[in-house]
């Protein structure tokens, strides 16, 4: 071996603890004298029992050992060595060179069997080997330990990452629910930056991070000692208070409103005036509650305009109201999926004849065996996307028991149900499947559709309804932004007077003379007119002297299951 890469080995060994077992001890003093060259380390032992005992006291790294010694031999200290440690590198000096021998080394894995005296050459190269894979598992041993310090710092970042909103890296909504289910708190505060939706179109998607960021750092040098800030979806943050009381709550927020109205944040050289809008309830038992009414308090700041907080109060009547509301979403979806949304038929009389010629037909819904009207579902409706399915439901109805009478019916259409393309393919369908001609339908529309952003498309898109032959007429005229010349662009069959005018026609001079005018209007554009709110004979008399056409109400007849 080169003089170089025996002191390599040697710098090696020199860091190994060695277990020489010897029981001759003039072999043992010639042994350890020699390993002392290679190993500063060495401890000896006269037998395997006297080693086995070391064995389990100390660390070793390596062991030499003879074969046949008293009280323990060296195979067997060498098989209970192997139980303990698979991986000890053990090499055997004995004067034995029987076949059996060898085997049994071999069984447990001995790394060099020399024969006494042993070869100096043969030596060096199986201490080598023995090095190499001590050096080789040392570094197995280092890289495994650099990956599973990797592994925990990563995973300590990405828990972090987990439970921290990336842009403030302050604790998250994940972190919320954590620390409102352990309960040390008393009140939570929900914050949402007033108009954020404008600093986002103004200035761009990184500005308006900019901006929440700036927000952070000035919510968090307003803490009181006693809470925790998080931040949530959006633009919304939460404060976490303990050991705070209702006035305490109050005067938080009125400092967090002060302290925006008197200070801008400075971004890129722009001073940016932000407010927060703040709802806020105390801590409950099931803190998912807790989130609700925040945000209950939060919409109702919002109706006071920016800048205002609310506290949730379980009395509130606004409150109870929101709550009604939230669970007629849940009901009216049930009633759509369950088609529990039924047809009711409300007469319309021809003034003239005193016939009945048309029936009115309007939602109801039916819930727990009661009928309700649709100002508790249509609205649940146009939130939940559902309005047209509802139209759908009422024109299949409709269609299935007009097809055995003589009437016409009128249906009210939404905007939605006018701009969405589904209705011409359906009635298509409709009129195919019940023989009905288009002219017997009469589509009612408020007469706030008329003017809205997109009155344009919608007037294309009625003359398309009645280029198929079915009847527009405007719904509750007059009482809104009334414009007669809509009248003309859209070519309505039909007016239908609002019952603001009608139901006070007798007493109100004003309102009598407002009627006339109107239905003067509709005989010169040769628009049929129809009275609604008709409640009792002497406005019906009254309805026939102004010459309107056709009249609705309690007097003609109440919304009933069943046609007369």
């Amino acid at each position: 071996m080169e003089k170089q890469a025996l002191l390599s080995l040697i710098q090696h060994t020199n860091k190994l603890k060695l277990l020489l077992v010897e029981d001759d001890a003039v072999m043992r003093e010639t042994t350890l004298e020699f390993l002392s060259s290679f190993f500063s380390d060495i401890t000896v032992a006269v037998d395997g029992e006297e080693a086995w005992e070391i064995f389990q006291n100390q660390k070793i790294d390596f062991l030499i050992t003879d074969i046949n010694m008293p009280n323990m031999d060296g195979l067997k200290l060498i098989s209970k060595v192997r139980e303990v440690n698979e991986d000890l590198p053990v090499m055997i000096l004995s004067a034995h060179t029987e076949s059996k021998y060898f085997i049994e080394s071999i069984r447990y894995s001995v790394d060099g069997y020399l024969l006494k005296p042993f070869d100096i050459v043969h030596f060096l190269s199986v201490l080598s080997k023995i090095v190499k894979r001590i050096d080789n598992a040392r570094k197995v041993k280092e890289y495994q330990k650099y990956l599973q310090d990797m592994v925990a710092q990563k995973t300590r970042e990405l828990e972090h990452r987990c439970m921290h909103e990336y842009y403030t890296d302050l604790p998250n909504s994940i972190m919320l629910n954590e620390d409102l289910r352990e309960g040390n708190y008393d009140y939570m505060m929900l914050l949402d930056i007033s108009n954020f939706s404008a600093i986002n179109k103004e200035y761009g998607k990184d500005f308006a991070n900019r901006v929440i960021q700036e927000s952070a750092r000035a919510l968090r040098a307003n803490l009181h000692k006693n809470s925790k800030l998080y931040k949530t979806e959006s633009d919304r943050f939460v404060i976490l208070l303990a050991k705070n009381d209702l006035k305490e709550v109050n005067s938080f927020c009125d400092q967090i409103v002060a302290f925006f109205d008197g200070h801008t944040l400075d971004i890129d050289e722009c001073e940016i005036k932000v407010s927060f809008n703040i709802g806020a309830d105390k801590v409950r038992e099931d803190y998912s509650q807790t989130l609700i009414n925040c945000e209950y308090a939060l919409e109702r700041s919002k109706v006071l305009g920016s800048r205002n907080f609310e506290i949730y109060q379980e009395d509130s009547q606004h409150f109870e109201e929101e709550r009604e509301a939230l669970q007629w979403l849940k009901i009216t979806r049930d009633l759509i999926i369950n088609e529990e949304i039924v047809p009711y038929f409300q007469p319309i009389i021809n003034v003239r004849t005193d016939k009945i010629e048309h029936y009115e037909v309007l939602a109801r819904g039916v819930y727990e065996g009661k009928v309700v009207s649709p100002e508790w579902f249509m609205s649940a409706s146009e939130k939940l996307g559902l309005s047209t399915v509802v139209t759908r439901i009422m024109l299949n109805k409709s269609f299935e028991i007009f097809a055995q009478r003589e009437e016409s019916f009128s249906i009210n259409l939404s905007t939605r149900d006018i701009l969405e393309d589904y209705l011409p393919t359906f009635l298509q369908q409709k009129i195919q499947k019940y023989n009905i001609d288009p002219s017997r339908i009469t589509f009612e529309i408020l007469e706030s559709i008329t003017i809205e952003n997109n009155s344009t498309k919608i007037t294309k898109k009625i003359n398309e309804l009645k280029a198929q032959g079915y009847k527009i007429a405007v719904d509750d005229f007059g009482v809104q932004n009334s414009n007669f010349s809509r009248l003309l662009d859209m070519e309505f069959d039909a007016l239908k007077i609002d019952g603001i005018f009608i139901k006070d026609i007798v007493k109100s001079k004003k309102k009598l003379d407002i009627t006339k005018a109107i239905v003067n209007l509709a005989k010169t554009l040769g628009i049929v007119t129809v009275a609604e709110y008709v409640e009792n004979e002497a406005i019906y008399k009254m309805v026939k002297e102004c010459g309107i056409d056709y009249a609705q109400g309690y007097y003609i007849g109440k919304a009933q299951a069943e046609l007369l």
